[in-house]
């Protein structure tokens, strides 16, 4: 087994079940997964693009174009190393400044 890159190319958030569990994939968001879940969800996405383009899903073509956007590395990494770089990602989005809700309210004591 294989992990590749993919990504939710669109400009919306996607959703969608694989083995009866939800993924949500931010509008952008790329992530490594299992070769057969990242080909899963690329066919879904791309379903659902085609649809909202009024696209026959079943335009080779169209389909084949909008597939290449769901990987945009031909990388293909054992899943340890997936595990390793999605982690690294994960890091780098929690290091966000924390913001304090009322700033200007104070225990006054």
């Amino acid at each position: 087994m294989n992990a590749k890159k993919f990504k939710n190319f669109s400009t919306t958030d996607f959703t969608w079940k694989f083995d009866g569990i939800e993924y949500t994939f931010k509008a952008g968001q790329e992530m490594y997964l299992e070769d057969y879940k990242a080909d899963h969800f690329a066919k879904h996405l791309v379903d659902r693009e085609l649809n909202a383009l009024n696209i026959l899903t079943n335009n080779v073509s169209e389909r084949n174009k909008l597939t290449a956007l769901c990987f945009p590395v031909d990388e293909v990494v054992t899943p340890l190393e997936a595990l390793q770089l999605n982690e690294e990602v994960k890091a780098k989005q929690g290091k966000k400044k924390v913001e304090v809700e009322f700033p200007d309210l104070k225990d006054k004591k």
